[in-house]
């Protein structure tokens, strides 16, 4: 019994593991039927897999008989069919299942094709065998590497949002890529203006500044530049004045899970590398600014305190004090997008250190909230322009708070804008006994707040 389970054993292993397509051949050879077998390749090819009776002079030939067959879902689990149209051949066999199919073309005649196709039947049972082994075993092959990708996600995400100096950051890009893909070689380029300098890694050569590399618009999705042995992927990651692009080279054509993970890393560096210039801004401007522009905090401590936030009303309340304290001025208001009013309406209005009652009037905008590209300056100084004007400039109506406006005396607006969209606006007022005029290092002072509070503003949607 053993030996026979080794027999068997070793039968089995020769049959999935290519045997069946040699066991077709040796049938057709006893037959004394010369014939090439094959299988779809390149659109519009054929790849020779094996031969009977002859000796193939080409690995590729072109597609001449997969029109000749029905194109339906098979009705069997292993379809045959013949056809005698076959240009070039004295016929074609198709042996199909769900997802493969083997083509016999035949270089000599046949008495009974249907005969023929009966004698087959078993040696396409095997074939379907061996398929039905090979489609596993490259599932579990991508299985594996999904797994792994999955690994591979995971230790990126606690690493990539971690504050790193471009340089850095390119470098630890190139490592993901390598440790995960496996590709034959990787080189991430900057764009320089007017042309590419290598940022990290070695290329062959560096593309001329057209097609993607010349592109406005780059979503980090990745393109194929060059198929074939190498092929060649690009991978845009670009985020305000920085664009890079990583050079990605395989052997062979990356599958779809390849290009997923290649898209998805994308989108993590583009926003990791936004986080990372806003810290840097943030960092920036606290080391700039001189504790002499405060009279009770320092901008750094303005950033924490607005943080530490716990709720939006006490969000807007903090935001409307530090305006307040800011501007030594003794009016504010907040007003702020209402999506279910869909307008913008006041949240916080304070006189002096009182909390006034709230204007309810909407400004409303029925194509949802402005587009930041259309607030064209960081604040509006009401001496020069009138908040009708303001207003207006922006695709609003005209101003529905003129009274408060005008009770408030107000001076300033400042709009808090964030990447997309007009989130709100605070509106500074001097009052009976407060000062009129904002010197440059508090108008930048509460121009940065205002920025620093629109992305705070997500914290509580």
């Amino acid at each position: 019994m053993p030996d026979d389970i080794g027999t068997l054993y070793n039968q089995i292993d020769f049959l999935v593991s290519g045997g069946a397509l040699e066991s077709l051949t040796d049938f057709l050879s006893n037959k004394g039927i010369k014939a090439l077998v094959t299988e779809a390749g390149e659109p519009g090819k054929l790849s020779v897999i094996d031969a009977a009776g002859i000796v193939p002079t080409a690995l590729t030939l072109n597609d001449t008989v997969t029109g000749l067959f029905s194109r339906g879902v098979p009705k069997e689990s292993c379809e045959l069919e013949y056809s005698a149209e076959a240009e070039g051949y004295s016929g074609a066999v198709r042996i199909r299942g769900a997802q493969w199919a083997v083509y016999i073309l035949l270089q000599n005649s046949i008495d009974s094709p249907k005969a023929f196709i009966e004698e087959l039947k078993p040696y396409a049972g095997l074939l379907r065998l061996w398929q039905t082994f090979k489609n596993i075993s490259a599932t579990e092959k991508k299985l594996s590497r999904l797994s792994y990708m999955i690994l591979a996600t995971k230790n990126t995400l606690a690493s990539i949002f971690e504050p790193m100096p471009l340089q850095y950051f390119a470098s630890f890009l190139a490592d993901v890529l390598q440790e995960s893909l496996f590709p034959k070689s990787i080189a991430i380029l900057r764009d320089e203006g007017d042309y590419l300098t290598v940022f990290n890694g070695q290329a062959d050569s560096i593309p001329e500044r057209t097609g993607i590399y010349s592109s406005q618009i780059l979503p980090p999705a990745p393109v194929i530049t060059r198929k074939g042995s190498p092929c060649e992927v690009v991978l845009p990651v670009a985020e305000g004045d920085c664009r890079l692009f990583c050079l990605i080279h395989w052997d062979e054509m990356p599958d779809d899970q390849t290009m997923n993970f290649l898209e998805l890393l994308g989108n993590l560096a583009v926003r990791a590398i936004a986080i990372n210039n806003l810290r840097a801004q943030s960092q920036k401007a606290e080391a700039n600014i001189s504790s002499e522009e405060f009279t009770v905090l320092s901008l750094s401590n303005v950033l924490k305190i607005l943080r530490g936030a716990e709720s939006r009303e006490q969000f807007f309340s903090l935001l409307v004090d530090i305006f307040m304290e800011q501007s030594r001025m003794n009016n504010c208001f907040l007003a702020v997008w209402n999506s279910g009013r869909k307008g913008y309406s006041i949240a916080m209005h304070r006189t002096g250190h009182y909390k006034a009652n709230t204007d309810t009037t909407l400004l409303p905008s029925s194509s949802g909230a402005v587009n930041a590209s259309k607030v064209s300056e960081s604040h509006y100084d009401l001496s020069a322009a009138s908040p009708d004007s303001v207003f207006r400039s922006w695709g609003l109506a005209g101003c529905p708070w003129k009274e408060t406006l005008k009770s408030s005396a107000a001076k300033y607006i400042f709009p808090v804008c964030d990447d997309s969209s007009l989130v709100g606006l605070i509106a500074v007022g001097a009052g009976k006994e407060g000062r009129t005029v904002l010197d440059r290092s508090q108008l930048a002072s509460l121009q940065l707040i205002a920025q620093f509070a629109a992305y705070e503003f997500r914290r509580f949607e």
